[in-house]
């Protein structure tokens, strides 16, 4: 398993929106297949599979993020920490969103706060964007691809074997989370107010689902 690479990846998340969590998301990750589909969450194909598992208890939760095998060697093999392109964009999606599940649900749970399914998507959205942007620039002399918002978010496509519920929940996930991300362009990028956005991105992880909504409809 590529830990240094997934070490790599959480710190991104928490130096962004400047939280710490006590634990590894390495240490969290498995490829037991198995253990999906005893669940009975075992995709038909081997196409890029992130699952985050979550059982919560009266002592706390356990948490486990499940990554395909096949994901973690792509991530080791091609590394897109070290060069970022269009062969490793969707390998590195998939492990920064699971990374970006493991952050938000332990932080928010250290601060006694309930997550719902709709926020974390959202967010792992919003993380999709904002990281692959600043991966992009750094490796590219400060240049992103104008496509990156419409690869995530017109391009995006929710599997049909899901339930309508779940179906519903990305789809708002990620029409939520293309607003938002337009609204960080005009707002800081385009008007050179690239300064305030950290700020502005660490008060959005901070809010509840209704408060994260509530801003994207008024910003």
């Amino acid at each position: 398993m590529p830990t240094a690479v997934l070490d790599r990846i959480q710190g991104m998340v928490q130096r962004t929106y400047e939280v710490d969590t006590p634990y590894r998301a390495a240490d969290f990750v498995t490829s037991n297949r198995a253990l999906l589909e005893i669940l009975g969450l075992a995709p038909a194909d081997e196409g890029p599979v992130e699952r985050v598992l979550v059982a919560e208890h009266d002592e706390g939760m356990d948490l486990s993020v499940y990554l395909g095998e096949h994901i973690l060697e792509h991530l080791r093999d091609d590394n897109p920490l070290e060069a970022l392109h269009d062969g490793n964009l969707e390998s590195f999606w998939t492990v920064l969103e699971g990374i970006s599940h493991f952050v938000y649900l332990v932080w928010n749970a250290g601060h006694g706060k309930p997550v719902t399914r709709l926020e974390l998507e959202l967010q792992a959205e919003v993380d999709k964007f904002v990281l692959t942007a600043a991966l992009a620039s750094s490796q590219n002399g400060g240049t992103v691809s104008s496509s990156l918002h419409r690869w995530l978010f017109d391009l995006a496509e929710v599997d049909e074997r899901l339930g309508e519920a779940e179906q519903e929940r990305y789809r708002t996930a990620n029409r939520y989370a293309g607003r938002y991300c337009t609204s960080l362009m005009r707002r800081f990028v385009q008007a050179g107010r690239d300064r305030h956005l950290l700020s502005e991105l660490r008060r959005f992880y901070r809010l509840s689902q209704a408060g994260k909504l509530r801003r994207i409809d008024t910003a």
